[in-house]
């Protein structure tokens, strides 16, 4: 649904009395008591990790470049990877990027990345779809063939060719393995990364891609955040 079409509220004024009545309201109207300034702050810096010749926009080359730096730290451990699989993770990369951001149209600046981050998450059945479209992201990555990550592979495929730590794969990692076996499966994966892009409050997913710097956030959830670091990212919500 866009701005301008008819939502349908159903609302119970009290235990004894329902009323159905139609309104026109947008998606903005429906959500402006929400703070999303936290769900901002986490899309401006997942755009600043993909900017990577800091050029101040993303495209379907930094997409491409993520893969082929994921497929030069394995190549690095001895690990080769087949030219027909490169192949296939660039074709896959690029129609990922393509269709997640309207052929590059999100991706021409921070701001415009980051409003379509926030106003797309507010769709209907945005999680179901974002979860179908990162799935051959996952495949085109998935190197080794084997369906799932170890801690290694992790660090190797999302972490390190973002720029990112070991340190930093550890502490996604930990959060993301919901079952604790060591592995991370397709389901965990994609569920870490919809939550990062989607949660407006601070959960344990908001470490999907590393630590934060408790001073980089808004002043609002500081504390909130400082909390769920020194409890190990609690998987329950905070209250900020």
């Amino acid at each position: 649904m866009l701005n301008g079409e008819l939502f349908s509220l159903h609302y119970q004024l009290n235990s004894d009395i329902k009323v159905d009545q139609t309104f026109p309201i947008s998606i903005q109207e429906m959500t402006c008591f929400k703070d999303r300034s936290f769900q901002r702050y986490k899309l401006e810096r997942y755009f600043d990790l993909l900017d990577f010749d800091n050029n101040q926009r993303v495209n379907t080359k930094d997409l491409v470049l993520w893969g082929e730096r994921a497929a030069a730290n394995y190549e690095e451990a001895g690990i080769h990877v087949p030219e027909e699989k490169l192949k296939d993770m660039r074709k896959k990369m690029g129609r990922v990027f393509n269709c997640m951001t309207i052929f590059s149209w999100a991706g021409k600046n921070k701001k415009r990345f980051v409003n379509y981050g926030v106003t797309t998450s507010k769709l209907p059945f945005f999680k179901t779809i974002f979860r179908v479209l990162l799935l051959p992201a996952w495949h085109a990555l998935d190197f080794k063939g084997n369906g799932e990550l170890s801690l290694q592979d992790f660090y190797f495929v999302i972490v390190k060719p973002i720029g990112l730590t070991e340190e930093d794969a550890k502490i996604a990692f930990q959060v993301m393995d919901e079952d604790k076996n060591g592995m991370l499966s397709v389901e965990e994966f994609t569920q870490g990364v919809i939550d990062y892009f989607s949660d407006t409050e601070v959960t344990k997913h908001a470490f999907a891609y590393g630590g934060i710097k408790v001073d980089d956030v808004p002043e609002k959830y500081k504390e909130c955040l400082q909390k769920s670091i020194e409890e190990s990212w609690n998987d329950d919500e905070c209250e900020c």
